[in-house]
């Protein structure tokens, strides 16, 4: 049986990171224009971000699908699932490890941007390895093929906001996948449905 989960926001409520549509505005927030017309406040927003998630820990869900060594695509950028010890993950929204200037390629650890948002070496504004509203996704085609190798897709904590769990979702429906939802109380559903799953 080969299973593969798509993990969203809600999978990450029990850890006490709140979802975006728990955040007011903050979606707009996240895209691509915003941080080119406010590259100071962008950053400041992000490295609130990053203090929430540092305070929080994986949760029940986060941690059997690790230890079911379920493959993983997520649309979260908390990187739970890695604290939680899952190997095989595709993080199609990026996470919170790192900066990059895109002048030099030089990359530095995410806690850089609470000193300066420019590159040391040539002054270029660092990028953060997010996927913004109105960005492309560079590893779509990865999710698409790793979903595509499953003979049941997991859905966890995903609202269907997002064109991307729409569009993810369909494809697996269209390929003949089943698709298994649990949108509620993933810290119990995950691992008593795993524990059923999985003998």
């Amino acid at each position: 049986m080969n299973l593969v989960a798509l993990t969203g926001a809600g999978i990450s409520k029990a850890s006490g990171i709140p979802t975006f549509n728990e955040m007011g505005n903050l979606r707009e927030k996240l895209s691509r224009s915003f941080f080119q017309n406010n590259p100071e406040e962008f950053y400041k927003i992000l490295i609130e971000m990053k203090e929430k998630i540092e305070r929080a820990e994986p949760n029940p869900a986060h941690i059997a699908l690790a230890k079911y060594n379920v493959p993983i695509v997520t649309m979260n950028i908390d990187g739970l699932h890695k604290r939680a010890g899952s190997k095989n993950i595709i993080e199609i929204h990026g996470n919170l490890e790192y900066v990059e200037c895109p002048n030099c390629n030089e990359l530095y650890d995410f806690d850089v941007v609470k000193g300066t948002i420019y590159c040391k070496k040539c002054r270029g504004l660092l990028q953060p390895n997010v996927v913004l509203y109105g960005d492309i996704i560079p590893l779509y085609f990865n999710a698409i093929d790793l979903i595509g190798s499953a003979d049941e897709l997991l859905v966890v904590g995903t609202s269907f906001y997002t064109s991307t769990a729409i569009d993810l979702v369909n494809r697996a429906k269209f390929a003949g996948i089943k698709v298994t939802m649990i949108n509620e109380n993933a810290e119990e559903n995950v691992p008593k449905y795993l524990k059923k799953l999985i003998k």
